[in-house]
C-alpha cells in the first residue's frame, strides 16, 4: 500500500495465506482536505533527531534524555513518518518512535516480519543508535507499543504468532488496521478464526488488565475480505462485551466517535464514515488513539 500523499491512491487488501481477495482502491484526501478532518499542517517537522534504520526510521524528540536508561519505544507500522513523527509529538507520547513504511499491500509487511527476529533485530539496532545519540549511557529498550495503519497489520499478526515477540509488545494500537480474510467455504461470510487467533489472544489479555489494546475501524465496507468494523465485532463477540452508543466528536466537526467498549487495558472505538477519506482520519489523528490508549479505568 502506498504512503499517504495528496493525489495518490490509497489500497487497501485482505492478504490472507492461501486467499486471492480482491483489493480496495480508495481515494486520498488533499492537504487541504486533510486539514478539514483535523490534519494542521506545520511549517517544518517536529524538531528531533532522525536515524536511518536497517528496517524504518528512528526519530528521538529534541532533548529527550532517559533518567533511568530505560527507553519507552513505540514502533508503528504503514504511513508517512513525518505524519507519524506530527502525530507522536502532537499526543506527547513518552520515547522515541520508530517508523517503518513499505510500498505494497499488507504481505509486503507480512514477508518483513517473518517471526520475533525481525523486532529483536529493529529493538537491538535502536539501543545502539541511542547510545550514539547519547539518549542514556547504556540504553535499554523499555515499555514496546507497536502500532499499524491499515496494511501494516500483516506485520503484526505475525509478530502475535511469535511468543517472544507477543510477550515483548505491551501495547498494541490498530488504527482501522485490523482487516481479514473470510473462512473458506462458509456462507454467509465470517472472519476466519485462525487469522485472528494473535489478535483475539492479546484482546483477550488486554481484557484481564495484562497488556494494552487499543482498535479503531470507520464503516468502509471492502469487497471481498472482513473490514475493520467486522472485525471488531470479532473480537467483541468472543470476548462476550458489547458496544455502548455514543456521540463523541474527537475532532471537532470532522471526525466522530459513534460506539465504544472499555475494560480494563482493551479498548474498541468505532468511527463514522464509509469512505477513504473516513479511513485516513485514523492516521492523521493517531494522536488521540495514542492518548485513548494511555488512559486508565
Amino acid at each position: 500500500m502506498p504512503f499517504p500523499s495528496s493525489r495518490r491512491r490509497l489500497r487497501l487488501a485482505g492478504l490472507s495465506a492461501g486467499l486471492c481477495l480482491a483489493f480496495l482502491s480508495l481515494s486520498l484526501a488533499s492537504p487541504a482536505q486533510e486539514a478539514q478532518h483535523g490534519k494542521k499542517e506545520s511549517d517544518s517537522p517536529p524538531p528531533g533527531e532522525r536515524v536511518k534504520l536497517t528496517l524504518g526510521q528512528l526519530f528521538v524528540p529534541q532533548g529527550y534524555v532517559s533518567q533511568d536508561g530505560k527507553v519507552p519505544l513505540t514502533l508503528h507500522l504503514h504511513g508517512s513518518p513525518r505524519i507519524l513523527e506530527e502525530e507522536f509529538a502532537r499526543a506527547r507520547a513518552r520515547g522515541v518512535l520508530i517508523t517503518v513504511s513499505l510500498n505494497g499491500l499488507s504481505g509486503v509487511y507480512k514477508e518483513k516480519f517473518p517471526d520475533g527476529r525481525t523486532l529483536d533485530g529493529i529493538l537491538r539496532e535502536a539501543a545502539e543508535k541511542l547510545t550514539a545519540l547519547k539518549v542514556a549511557e547504556k540504553p535499554v529498550i523499555g515499555q514496546l507499543t507497536v502500532s499499524s495503519f491499515s496494511a501494516g497489520f500483516g506485520g503484526v499478526r505475525e509478530m502475535l504468532r511469535d511468543d517472544r515477540a507477543y510477550d515483548r509488545i505491551d501495547s498494541l494500537i490498530l488504527a482501522d488496521s485490523l482487516y481479514c480474510g473470510y473462512a473458506e467455504g462458509i456462507s454467509p461470510p465470517q472472519v476466519d478464526p485462525k487469522l485472528m487467533e494473535g489478535f483475539l489472544r492479546f484482546a483477550k489479555d488486554a481484557a484481564a488488565g495484562k497488556k494494552t489494546l487499543m482498535v479503531s475501524h470507520c464503516q468502509l465496507k471492502p469487497d471481498g475480505y472482513a473490514s475493520t468494523a467486522e472485525t471488531a465485532d470479532y473480537l467483541l463477540a468472543n470476548l462476550g462485551l458489547k458496544r455502548t452508543i455514543e456521540d463523541e466528536e474527537w475532532i471537532k466537526g470532522a471526525w466522530r466517535c459513534t460506539s465504544r467498549c472499555r475494560l480494563k487495558g482493551f479498548h474498541l472505538a468505532g468511527f463514522e464514515g464509509d469512505q477513504g477519506k473516513d479511513h485516513m482520519k485514523h492516521l492523521i489523528n493517531i494522536n488521540k488513539l495514542y492518548e485513548e490508549a494511555g488512559k486508565k479505568e
